[in-house]
């Protein structure tokens, strides 16, 4: 994280701080733009309370081309990464991301699936249609953790029956799940969890809904699967509150032996549904801005579960940025980590950018204080960097669309991928 990555030679589109009735940033008609790529923002502050402003003149005037540091970047000499011995020995950092087409509307990451390099990074070429998987049949990407890929596996080409299939894509090593015995219309979502500095040995939850809802059912159980075990176990929910998926495509974090994810709580409030990896623990922890003007979005960043939303000021002007970190389980509490006015980030124009419509959550980066998300009507691959304040337009228009999963390869061989 203390390399720097090449300068970027598209412009930095200028954005802008909104309302509280339409939380809305940027006019499309009007985009100023300046000629260098790196954007000096100035210092956010960590305090929830401060609301600085930058002037007009230094937002337009550029900083120096030379980026500053923290940028993810990789130092490693070609010869060493062109082997594969080497490769296993090396701690790796984030390659890119898978993403889907804007131009399907299923939430389903389907074949084939599409992937962006993070700025720094020379990765091999990545399988994005796991061609590697024998008949090469229809293949829908789940999720990602730690380097391996959880995908829907097709029996035919047109019909709907299907395998689990967990795969690595940089080994092309894979393996067929058996089956877990649930129809599809019960599940509610399926996630994968795997920490290699933990286990060889990953997990996959499928957890079921109340399958005589037709709005929102809530969810009333998990089915997961142990590759140590190499079968399914099935447990009945024991949150002490009725927990629904807010959104299929919002994110999960695999950390401490726990899943966590993105629910909703009572039908009323936002909060985070945890489950361990036997099914015997399950808690739900209030997130701390349950007041958010979106979705919170939650990953796991230098060994913490980290939190952001973007909440708004008493003064019902000010819309910041706010990154928090869970304590510890026992006490369920946060600590807030960075706050930031938008104006820092995406400039001070009159606007109707809405963040609902036209802001995307990408990544925390696992390793430094960075968050990657897309914004804008002409979708932008962006980068914000909590310690210097600087933001870095990565790449112009992306046609892509949620959910984005980031990808770490593993060259590491898996015994519980050997067929």
């Amino acid at each position: 994280c203390s390399t720097a990555s090449p300068p970027c030679p598209t412009p930095w589109i200028a954005l802008a701080r909104g309302r509280k009735a339409a939380p809305c940033l940027v006019s499309r008609a009007r985009l100023p733009t300046v000629t260098a790529a790196w954007r000096s923002r100035g210092s956010p502050t960590t305090s929830s309370s401060r609301s600085s402003r930058v002037s007009r003149s230094s937002r337009s005037a550029a900083s120096s081309a030379s980026p500053p540091t923290g940028w993810p970047s990789s130092t490693t000499p070609s010869t060493a990464k062109s082997s594969p011995e080497h490769r296993k020995k090396l701690p790796q950092t984030p390659a890119g991301f898978f993403y889907g087409s804007a131009t399907t509307s299923d939430w389903l990451l389907k074949s084939p699936v599409r992937f962006a390099d993070f700025p720094g990074r020379c990765s091999p070429p990545i399988d994005t249609s796991c061609a590697f998987l024998p008949n090469h049949r229809r293949v829908h990407l789940l999720d990602c953790c730690s380097g391996l890929l959880l995908c829907r596996w097709y029996v035919s080409a047109q019909g709907d029956e299907f395998h689990y299939v967990v795969c690595n894509p940089a080994t092309h090593k894979w393996t067929v799940l058996p089956d877990s015995g649930k129809a599809t219309s019960e599940v509610a979502t399926t996630r994968l969890g795997f920490d290699p500095a933990v286990s060889s040995h990953f997990y996959v939850f499928e957890f079921r809904n109340e399958h005589d809802q037709l709005w929102d059912p809530d969810i009333v159980g998990v089915a997961e699967y142990s590759s140590e075990t190499g079968g399914w176990v099935h447990k009945e929910k024991k949150w002490n509150a009725d927990i629904r998926i807010i959104n299929r495509q919002s994110a999960s974090v695999f950390l401490n032996g726990y899943l966590h994810f993105e629910a909703d709580c009572r039908g009323i409030s936002p909060c985070l549904a945890v489950v361990d990896t036997k099914g015997e623990t399950w808690m739900n922890i209030d997130v701390p801005d349950a007041d958010g003007l979106l979705d919170g979005f939650i990953q796991r960043s230098q060994g913490r579960l980290h939190y952001a939303n973007f909440q708004q000021d008493e003064d019902g002007v000010t819309i910041r940025l706010v990154v928090y970190v869970l304590e510890d389980y026992q006490s369920r509490e946060w600590k807030l980590k960075h706050s930031v006015d938008t104006s820092y980030i995406f400039g001070e124009t009159d606007s109707d950018f809405c963040l609902d419509k036209d802001f995307e959550w990408i990544a925390i980066h696992p390793e430094c204080n960075m968050i990657f998300f897309n914004v804008g009507w002409f979708i932008t691959f962006t980068c914000y960097n909590m310690d210097s304040g600087q933001v870095k337009l990565i790449s112009g228009p992306v046609d892509g669309k949620p959910p984005y999963m980031p990808y770490v390869p593993l060259y590491a061989e898996l015994q519980s991928l050997h067929i």
